[in-house]
């Protein structure tokens, strides 16, 4: 269609569906979202749209089924007046486990090349708490690692691990001031050139187990900044690769500890898809696996860490007695402390235990003990720990809708945005969604409306 005539098939299924130009464009980032795209449509890019211009891909199809939804009968992509065009999808999903660890470091090398060399790779694809119960399953049941030696290309020594462990607390820093957003593509890049790099090295035994846990280090860090740039799906493929790296490296400790954080996210996507049951459970068992293959190697702050990621998925499911035990062990197991805690816990202190015990027990009813232990947590987060800090101050403001102090709730809200805004986190924007979804529930009005404000720029 030319654009001098205009799109004369979708300007009259507008009006027959009697949706602006702005409704439209909502409705069409709002969809896309809901599928792990992140458009950047506006009432401009619809107006466009009717003057003839073809969208990208995946925005025709799309606009079919917005429009599809608002009518009530099904609308096609040549409705809309669109060129008909096949979208290529990538079959590659990056969960498959090697049995050994040449196999492993290649399907992150794969995995990692396709994240940088294709924008949309992945892209709509939808996370799966369930996808996770194949790496969990194989985490508790793998057999000790053989020797892992080595003869090929390059040698590989102590003093190259070592620098390579400082270079992934470098990012890491990074990811907790600023967020996922800023540091994702040079992890991901960093990630690929050592994976290719380790693909064709030579060393020892010892070095090979060291080599495979800095590179479970590298893919969770992957995970993470994906997970924190909105692409769950995604993050999941990197999160299970981190899980087989560390099996191979025989680090029960930080495959326990890649078992918790899987539990963790699928928490945070429960709470903001709706499914609560079918993810709670799913966190619920995550939480328990970690406890299960730390085994012998637990410390009080693990211990302790993985208590409060069943605690929390529990409480998603409303067992209210059996949450509370499990805050209990939390707390009795890091009493038992201080001991020397692994170097992935480091960040783990009391402070944040309480900002989790203090989630816990806002969902539990019992907000006022729950908001107590988060501005006390607030109060003590070291300066550099940004995201803790705004991560915090949105439970704060959560804490307050469940005691029924909406106008505390709307300050608590207002300094909550404030710390998201100055973050590159889609993950924190998406705790303020569920935060919304509270306000609106509670019925506190003010709130609802001053998020949707910022959602909307």
């Amino acid at each position: 269609m030319a654009a001098g005539q205009g799109n004369r098939a979708l300007r009259g299924l507008l009006a027959e569906a009697e949706t602006s130009n702005s409704a439209l464009a909502r409705a069409i980032v709002r969809s896309g979202a809901a599928e792990g795209y992140h458009l950047g449509t506006s009432a401009g890019s619809v107006r466009r749209m009717l003057d003839g211009a073809q969208p990208r891909s995946p925005v025709p199809r799309i606009v079919a089924r917005v429009l599809s939804r608002k009518l009530g009968y099904r609308v096609s992509v040549a409705d809309c007046g669109f060129v008909v065009s096949s979208e290529v999808v990538d079959t590659f999903d990056g969960f498959r486990t090697s049995p050994t660890l040449d196999g492993t470091i290649a399907i992150v090398t794969e995995l990692s090349k396709r994240d940088l060399h294709r924008r949309n790779f992945m892209l709509g694809s939808v996370f799966a708490a369930a996808a996770f119960a194949g790496p969990a399953w194989f985490a508790i049941t793998a057999a000790a690692p053989g020797d892992l030696a080595r003869a090929g290309g390059a040698r590989v020594g102590p003093a190259d691990i070592e620098v390579l462990r400082d270079t992934v607390r470098h990012f890491e820093a990074m990811h907790r001031r600023h967020g996922g957003g800023l540091v994702r593509g040079q992890v991901v890049q960093f990630l690929h050139q050592q994976a290719r790099i380790f693909g064709d090295a030579s060393y020892t035994d010892a070095v090979g187990r060291q080599m495979a846990g800095v590179l479970a280090e590298m893919a969770f860090l992957a995970g993470l900044t994906t997970v924190d740039s909105g692409r769950a799906a995604l993050g999941q493929r990197y999160y299970a690769q981190a899980l087989g790296l560390a099996v191979r490296a025989g680090d029960r400790s930080f495959a326990a500890n890649l078992l918790a954080e899987m539990g963790r996210e699928t928490i945070d996507i429960g709470m903001n898809s709706g499914d609560i049951p079918g993810n709670g459970q799913h966190a619920v068992a995550l939480a328990r696996s970690a406890l299960q293959v730390i085994g012998d190697r637990a410390t009080p702050a693990s211990t302790a860490y993985f208590h409060v990621i069943e605690a929390r998925a529990l409480g998603m499911l409303g067992d209210t007695r059996a949450t509370v035990h499990a805050l209990d062990q939390a707390r009795r197991a890091f009493d038992q402390g201080p001991a020397e805690e692994p170097a992935w816990l480091g960040h783990y202190t009391e402070v944040d235990l309480a900002s989790d015990v203090g989630q816990c027990l806002r969902d539990a009813d019992r907000p006022r003990q729950g908001l107590a232990l988060l501005e006390r947590a607030l109060a003590t987060l070291p300066a550099g720990r940004v995201t803790s800090k705004a991560k915090t101050r949105i439970h704060i403001a959560a804490a307050h809708i469940e005691l029924g102090d909406f106008d505390a709730a709307d300050h608590a809200t207002v300094i909550a945005l404030d710390a998201v805004n100055a973050l590159s986190s889609e993950r924190a924007v998406e705790r303020v969604r569920a935060l919304q979804k509270r306000a609106r529930k509670a019925g506190a009005r003010q709130v609802d409306e001053r998020i949707s404000a910022f959602l909307a720029t």
